[in-house]
């Protein structure tokens, strides 16, 4: 069921969702954005970067891994993240004034597909995703365009279907209260956390030209202020284009290859390539400098069974060649990329996205564990 519910009326195509998305995003005109209605019409507050009831899933980018969601109290808006890539955006509608969202990590505590409330006048809450026993959870609903709910986050009731089907008991929800830095995106397609609801983003992963995760068990134990830096500092550097630093890690022994496929995300606005495994990254690496636009048709590739980039249903590659793949985006990493190659196995997937993959919400999800 996950991947096979009936695409928005609105949204028919990939191509259209995708552009659509980015429209969103602000990196073309932005028919989607939506000043808040109601309780917020005189505010300062931003617009909200998603219209009331508007949504987007695109489970192709990342087929497979594990699943967390994030909720952003301030844009009232949501996003579905699997195996550390985004598959799903949505618009929500948080608790009033008096009834407010609490922030902080949680984990998926119950799901009823049919479900009325306990504390409201037996109000219906379908497709409902538990998250306190106290009363907050996610469900179809009506979205005004503000705040509107006892507490709960309510969904477009599509939208509702499809999370219920990938979120499952004892997943991570992550809820912040964050204002978007001014010009950064409030939607990154890269997630703010890991599946055991810690910051996703670490040191080294996008300052080097390349990085290679520890492969080691220990959790971080040093403060997110002494590992991080300043919030200042660490937003600063997911936008900057990648200062030049030596790296040692292509140099590395190459690992084996591990039987569960990687997610890669290639972000063409920050150049930088990103390999998930298991929703934690295992490394990065700088695109080349002349890379600003993607020349294939296609922006989902897989790993095919023959060892090399095919469309995503066993197409060729919109023209370009395995070889054209790598020299597109990893030209001047040969030991990076073959060092990826080993554990690159069939069903692994490579999304080239013209969207942000980092945004200022990545350092603000440091205070979640703080």
């Amino acid at each position: 069921m996950p991947d096979s519910l009936p695409a928005p009326r609105d949204v028919p195509s990939r191509a259209r969702r995708l552009g659509l998305m980015a429209g969103a995003l602000g990196l073309i005109a932005p028919p989607l954005l939506a000043a808040p209605r109601g309780p917020d019409r005189t505010s300062q507050r931003a617009a909200y970067p998603l219209a009331p009831g508007r949504s987007f899933w695109v489970p192709e980018l990342s087929p497979s891994g594990p699943v967390v969601a994030f909720v952003n109290l301030y844009t009232q808006h949501t996003q579905v993240y699997r195996n550390g890539i985004a598959v799903g955006y949505s618009s929500v509608s948080t608790g009033k004034p008096g009834h407010g969202t609490p922030s902080g990590l949680f984990t998926v505590l119950e799901k009823r597909r049919h479900h009325r409330s306990n504390l409201y006048s037996n109000a219906p809450m379908p497709w409902m995703i538990r998250l306190t026993w106290g009363g907050i959870a996610f469900h179809g609903g009506a979205l005004p365009g503000y705040p509107a709910s006892h507490g709960c986050i309510r969904l477009p009731m599509d939208f509702a279907a499809r999370l219920f089907s990938v979120l499952g008991h004892g997943d991570t929800v992550a809820v912040l209260r964050h204002a978007p830095g001014a010009g950064l995106s409030p939607l990154p397609t890269l997630a703010p956390i890991d599946p055991q609801g810690q910051p996703l983003l670490q040191p080294g992963m996008i300052a080097a030209p390349t990085y290679w995760r520890e492969e080691r068990s220990a959790t971080a134990s040093a403060a997110p202020a002494q590992r991080m830096g300043t919030a200042a500092a660490a937003s600063a550097s997911t936008t900057a284009a990648m200062a030049p630093q030596a790296s040692a890690s292509a140099s590395a022994p190459i690992a084996p290859a591990s039987a569960m496929p990687l997610s890669l995300l290639a972000s063409l606005p920050q150049r930088r390539l990103f390999v998930m495994r298991g929703g934690r990254m295992l490394a990065s690496a700088a695109l080349p400098e002349g890379v600003s636009a993607w020349s294939g048709a296609t922006p989902v590739l897989v790993w095919s069974a023959k060892g090399q980039w095919e469309g995503a249903h066993g197409t060729q590659p919109s023209g370009l060649s395995d070889a054209q793949v790598w020299q597109q985006l990893l030209g001047g990493q040969a030991a990076w990329a073959e060092r990826l190659r080993a554990h690159l196995v069939p069903g692994s997937t490579l999304a080239i996205s013209p969207l942000p993959a980092l945004s200022d919400v990545h350092t603000a999800a440091w205070g979640l564990t703080a």
